[in-house]
């Protein structure tokens, strides 16, 4: 029987293509049972290298748009600040949330032989995703009025409403490439969203600056250009599935199908499981952002600088924190605790060197990479006198990607939720306020102070439940759900 059972994974091993799903059932990559230093960073290598490309790619909309609003004005900047993380709280957190809920179901039709059932699951999310968008793009609307309500400054209210009516362009885009990049991952293809990324974001870059400068459009050119390609990259996702050369994704689409109308209900879980996981951790640190316009328009522009910097330099170790779950994941499926609690130890000390590397990075180039993003010297100025602070926070945030990647690759993602919304919400944000605006009036510096030293607290108590966590328990679970 064993005999037997392993020939069956030897002969799907060498069978393997392109198409195959990193995690088809008992299949057990190269190199699974070798924990060597070499071997184990080779294979992190192997599959970071496509994720960090594609997430830098896709955060680069954001600091395009930054980036030509920090050469209109410091009004245009703060209100682009304010109006992308409008966006983000109220919209795209949500939409990425739902689109997680793929990654499940996707997987496991392919996973079951059940193909058709991958193209069915994506109309089904379509259709969510088109329901999910009307109180969303109600939203965006009326955010001019909203807005007021919560700034000091009624200007940048109006400025930052106009910037998210224009966006509401490119939503549907936006969603559904999300949900189509999910349909190609799910067969094992993660490289054409990458190469579709790498097609769009020069476009995105000309589009934003000839309608922004060159047509004078000023703020809204920026944020059309951005919805437009946002419209454009689902087209060619499209296309590229139509190809002949990607004739394998046509045994995954049925066609439009009537059964799209029912068994939402996992789906509609899951969806809002995820929105729920995304949510709590970007609305925290975006947040944080509206309490800088009681301190002036430059405050908030400088942090605007800040936080994009911090965001690109997060999305390399969250893109790697994707493939341990990955590799993690496929150690637990084969019961290899042993090796699994080895690459634990490998990782935790690249992610602390990630971190370590990008706050240096930071900290030395503090006066290029403000310049870059402003014009304004009082903003640049603001900045760079927090850029120790941001430079130390990256070490903190590189290992909080490294314990949730773990406890994604455990099996334990609610803990996570759990602990990151908790702390979050009742001890880092309103931390970061009262250093902010209480009576040490450490300013933007508070801010990060408050934020790090919540991440601190996160990163204690994920690694304690993973010391007392008994690892055969997610095993056990793991091989419920196959069996299942």
């Amino acid at each position: 029987m064993t005999e037997a059972r392993d020939a069956r994974a030897s002969q799907r091993r060498n069978s393997a293509s392109e198409s195959t799903p990193l995690l088809a059932a008992d299949a057990k990559p190269d190199g699974l049972t070798r924990s060597a230093w070499g071997s184990e960073l080779r294979l992190l290598a192997a599959y970071s290298v496509p994720l960090v490309a594609t997430y830098l790619l896709q955060y680069s909309y954001s600091v395009i748009t930054t980036f030509v609003a920090g050469h209109l004005s410091a009004d245009d900047l703060a209100a682009a600040s304010i109006g992308m993380t409008t966006m983000n709280i109220v919209g795209l957190a949500t939409f990425e949330g739902m689109a997680t809920a793929l990654d499940t179901l996707c997987a496991q039709a392919y996973g079951s032989g059940n193909l058709v059932g991958v193209g069915l699951h994506v109309q089904r999310m379509l259709l969510c995703m088109a329901l999910a968008a009307i109180p969303i793009g109600a939203f965006w609307l009326c955010s001019p009025w909203i807005l007021a309500l919560f700034l000091k400054q009624r200007h940048l209210a109006v400025m930052a409403g106009y910037f998210l009516r224009v966006s509401l362009v490119g939503m549907p885009g936006y969603a559904s490439f999300e949900a189509g990049k999910r349909f190609l991952q799910a067969q094992g293809d993660f490289k054409s969203a990458m190469v579709i990324l790498v097609i769009c974001t020069p476009v995105n870059a000309v589009l934003s600056w000839v309608l922004a400068f060159k047509l004078d459009m000023g703020l809204g050119g920026a944020a059309l250009g951005a919805a437009l390609t946002n419209n454009l990259r689902p087209l060619l996702l499209l296309a590229y599935i139509m190809m002949p050369s990607g004739r394998w994704s046509h045994q995954c689409w049925g066609g439009f199908s009537r059964s799209a109308l029912t068994k939402w209900g996992p789906m509609v879980q899951l969806s809002f499981a995820g929105s729920l996981v995304n949510l709590g951790e970007w609305a925290a640190f975006e947040i944080v952002a509206f309490s800088t316009s009681y301190l002036s328009t430059t405050h908030l522009a400088a942090q605007t600088l800040l936080t994009t910097i911090s965001v690109v330099s997060w999305h390399i170790p969250f893109s790697i924190s994707v493939a341990i779950s990955t590799r993690i994941g496929h150690l637990v499926g084969a019961g290899l605790l042993s090796t699994a609690r080895r690459a634990a130890a490998i990782y935790a000390c690249v992610f602390t060197f990630i971190g370590c590397f990008d706050g240096f990075v930071i900290f030395i180039l503090r006066n290029q990479l403000t310049r870059f993003f402003s014009d304004d010297p009082s903003v640049c100025t603001l900045a760079v006198k927090s850029m120790l602070a941001v430079a130390f926070f990256q070490i903190i945030d590189s290992f909080i990607c490294y314990t949730n990647g773990m406890i994604r690759g455990l099996g334990r993602q609610s803990v996570a939720a759990f602990v990151v919304f908790g702390v979050n919400y009742l001890a880092a944000v309103p931390l970061a306020i009262w250093l902010e605006l209480g009576p040490l009036g450490l300013g933007i510096n508070g801010i990060w102070i408050g934020l790090g030293g919540g991440m601190v607290l996160i990163a204690i108590i994920e690694c304690l439940y993973m010391r007392i966590l008994r690892w055969q328990d997610c095993v056990e679970s793991a091989k419920s759900r196959e069996d299942s």
